[in-house]
Protein backbone atom coordinates (compact mmCIF):
# COMPACT_ATOMS: atom_id res chain seq x y z
CA UNK A 1 0.00 0.00 0.00
CA UNK A 2 1.54 3.32 -1.03
CA UNK A 3 1.58 6.47 1.11
CA UNK A 4 -1.31 8.12 -0.78
CA UNK A 5 -3.51 5.07 -0.16
CA UNK A 6 -2.60 5.06 3.54
CA UNK A 7 -3.43 8.75 3.90
CA UNK A 8 -6.71 8.38 2.06
CA UNK A 9 -7.67 5.34 4.18
CA UNK A 10 -6.80 7.28 7.36
CA UNK A 11 -8.84 10.32 6.29
CA UNK A 12 -11.77 8.12 5.28
CA UNK A 13 -11.77 6.62 8.79
CA UNK A 14 -11.81 10.05 10.43
CA UNK A 15 -14.64 11.33 8.22
CA UNK A 16 -16.64 8.13 8.65
CA UNK A 17 -16.39 8.27 12.47
CA UNK A 18 -17.39 11.94 12.42
CA UNK A 19 -20.43 11.20 10.23
CA UNK A 20 -21.52 8.34 12.51
CA UNK A 21 -21.17 10.60 15.55
CA UNK A 22 -23.35 13.24 13.88
CA UNK A 23 -25.96 10.64 12.95
CA UNK A 24 -26.08 9.33 16.54
CA UNK A 25 -26.38 12.87 17.89
CA UNK A 26 -29.33 13.52 15.56
CA UNK A 27 -31.02 10.26 16.56
CA UNK A 28 -30.60 11.02 20.27
CA UNK A 29 -31.94 14.55 19.82
CA UNK A 30 -35.01 13.23 17.99
CA UNK A 31 -35.96 10.86 20.84
CA UNK A 32 -38.67 11.72 23.35
CA UNK A 33 -36.10 11.01 26.09
CA UNK A 34 -32.49 9.86 25.93
CA UNK A 35 -30.66 9.20 29.19
CA UNK A 36 -27.03 9.79 30.02
CA UNK A 37 -24.26 7.70 28.50
CA UNK A 38 -26.54 5.91 26.03
CA UNK A 39 -24.47 4.10 23.42
CA UNK A 40 -25.92 3.51 19.97
CA UNK A 41 -23.81 1.71 17.36
CA UNK A 42 -24.56 2.53 13.73
CA UNK A 43 -26.38 1.55 11.69
CA UNK A 44 -29.73 1.53 13.50
CA UNK A 45 -33.26 2.44 12.43
CA UNK A 46 -35.66 4.12 14.87
CA UNK A 47 -38.98 4.86 13.11
CA UNK A 48 -40.88 7.53 15.06
CA UNK A 49 -38.05 8.18 17.52
CA UNK A 50 -40.10 11.00 19.05
CA UNK A 51 -42.07 8.22 20.83
CA UNK A 52 -38.93 6.47 22.15
CA UNK A 53 -37.49 6.72 25.68
CA UNK A 54 -34.10 5.17 26.46
CA UNK A 55 -32.72 5.12 30.02
CA UNK A 56 -29.21 5.84 31.30
CA UNK A 57 -26.26 3.58 30.41
CA UNK A 58 -28.23 1.58 27.82
CA UNK A 59 -26.44 0.12 24.80
CA UNK A 60 -28.00 -0.52 21.38
CA UNK A 61 -25.96 -2.70 19.00
CA UNK A 62 -25.78 -2.29 15.21
CA UNK A 63 -28.65 -3.24 12.92
CA UNK A 64 -31.35 -2.79 15.57
CA UNK A 65 -34.76 -1.71 14.22
CA UNK A 66 -37.31 -0.09 16.53
CA UNK A 67 -40.78 0.94 15.36
CA UNK A 68 -41.83 3.48 18.01
CA UNK A 69 -45.22 4.66 16.71
CA UNK A 70 -47.16 3.02 19.55
CA UNK A 71 -44.55 4.11 22.15
CA UNK A 72 -41.41 2.26 23.22
CA UNK A 73 -39.86 2.74 26.66
CA UNK A 74 -36.48 1.13 27.36
CA UNK A 75 -35.11 1.28 30.90
CA UNK A 76 -31.66 1.99 32.28
CA UNK A 77 -28.63 -0.29 31.93
CA UNK A 78 -30.18 -2.39 29.15
CA UNK A 79 -28.20 -4.24 26.49
CA UNK A 80 -29.86 -4.74 23.12
CA UNK A 81 -28.09 -7.18 20.80
CA UNK A 82 -27.51 -6.69 17.10
CA UNK A 83 -30.27 -7.35 14.57
CA UNK A 84 -32.98 -7.06 17.24
CA UNK A 85 -36.42 -5.83 16.17
CA UNK A 86 -38.77 -4.09 18.60
CA UNK A 87 -42.14 -2.98 17.28
CA UNK A 88 -45.07 -1.20 18.88
CA UNK A 89 -47.09 -1.26 15.67
CA UNK A 90 -49.11 -4.06 14.11
CA UNK A 91 -52.05 -4.66 11.77
CA UNK A 92 -55.58 -5.86 12.55
CA UNK A 93 -55.65 -9.33 11.01
CA UNK A 94 -59.43 -9.55 11.66
CA UNK A 95 -60.07 -6.66 9.28
CA UNK A 96 -61.01 -7.53 5.69
CA UNK A 97 -58.62 -4.79 4.57
CA UNK A 98 -55.79 -5.65 6.91
CA UNK A 99 -53.27 -3.64 4.91
CA UNK A 100 -55.18 -0.43 5.75
CA UNK A 101 -55.01 -0.93 9.50
CA UNK A 102 -52.37 0.04 12.01
CA UNK A 103 -52.70 -0.73 15.70
CA UNK A 104 -50.42 0.91 18.24
CA UNK A 105 -49.54 -1.08 21.37
CA UNK A 106 -46.75 0.21 23.64
CA UNK A 107 -43.66 -1.85 24.42
CA UNK A 108 -42.09 -1.40 27.85
CA UNK A 109 -38.67 -2.82 28.68
CA UNK A 110 -37.62 -2.55 32.34
CA UNK A 111 -34.21 -1.73 33.77
CA UNK A 112 -31.22 -4.11 33.54
CA UNK A 113 -32.63 -6.16 30.66
CA UNK A 114 -30.40 -8.09 28.25
CA UNK A 115 -31.90 -8.78 24.81
CA UNK A 116 -29.86 -11.24 22.73
CA UNK A 117 -29.09 -10.78 19.05
CA UNK A 118 -31.83 -11.38 16.48
CA UNK A 119 -34.61 -11.24 19.11
CA UNK A 120 -38.02 -9.90 18.15
CA UNK A 121 -40.22 -8.06 20.66
CA UNK A 122 -43.82 -7.71 19.49
CA UNK A 123 -46.37 -4.94 20.18
CA UNK A 124 -47.94 -4.67 23.63
CA UNK A 125 -45.20 -6.62 25.43
CA UNK A 126 -43.77 -5.62 28.80
CA UNK A 127 -40.36 -7.06 29.70
CA UNK A 128 -39.78 -6.99 33.44
CA UNK A 129 -36.63 -5.55 34.99
CA UNK A 130 -33.64 -7.88 35.11
CA UNK A 131 -34.98 -10.22 32.41
CA UNK A 132 -32.82 -11.96 29.82
CA UNK A 133 -34.18 -12.60 26.31
CA UNK A 134 -32.30 -15.34 24.47
CA UNK A 135 -30.86 -14.76 21.03
CA UNK A 136 -33.31 -15.39 18.20
CA UNK A 137 -36.36 -15.42 20.47
CA UNK A 138 -39.77 -14.07 19.51
CA UNK A 139 -41.37 -12.39 22.52
CA UNK A 140 -45.14 -12.21 22.11
CA UNK A 141 -46.20 -12.15 25.79
CA UNK A 142 -45.13 -10.24 28.89
CA UNK A 143 -41.90 -11.39 30.55
CA UNK A 144 -41.70 -11.48 34.38
CA UNK A 145 -38.92 -9.71 36.27
CA UNK A 146 -35.58 -11.58 36.33
CA UNK A 147 -36.93 -14.27 34.00
CA UNK A 148 -34.73 -16.00 31.44
CA UNK A 149 -36.78 -16.58 28.30
CA UNK A 150 -35.98 -18.01 24.90
CA UNK A 151 -37.55 -19.81 21.99
CA UNK A 152 -40.24 -19.25 19.39
CA UNK A 153 -42.47 -18.22 20.99
CA UNK A 154 -40.31 -17.23 23.95
CA UNK A 155 -41.17 -18.95 27.21
CA UNK A 156 -39.75 -18.79 30.72
CA UNK A 157 -36.88 -21.25 31.10
CA UNK A 158 -35.69 -20.09 34.53
CA UNK A 159 -34.89 -17.07 36.66
CA UNK A 160 -31.74 -15.12 37.37
CA UNK A 161 -30.34 -15.52 40.88
CA UNK A 162 -31.44 -12.78 43.26
CA UNK A 163 -28.81 -10.28 44.35
CA UNK A 164 -28.87 -11.47 47.96
CA UNK A 165 -28.17 -15.14 47.13
CA UNK A 166 -24.61 -16.44 47.36
CA UNK A 167 -23.27 -17.02 43.87
CA UNK A 168 -20.16 -19.14 43.68
CA UNK A 169 -17.73 -18.80 40.82
CA UNK A 170 -16.72 -21.97 39.01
Amino acid sequence: MNIASKISYFLYGIVNRWLEAQQMRQIKESMHFCGEQVTIYAPVIFYGAEALDVGDHTSVAPYVHIWCGGRVIIGARCMIGSHTAITSLTHDYASPEMWKTIEAKPVIIGDDVWIGSHAVILPGVTVGSGAVIGAGSVVSKDVPENAIVYGIPASVQGYRPLQNENIQAW
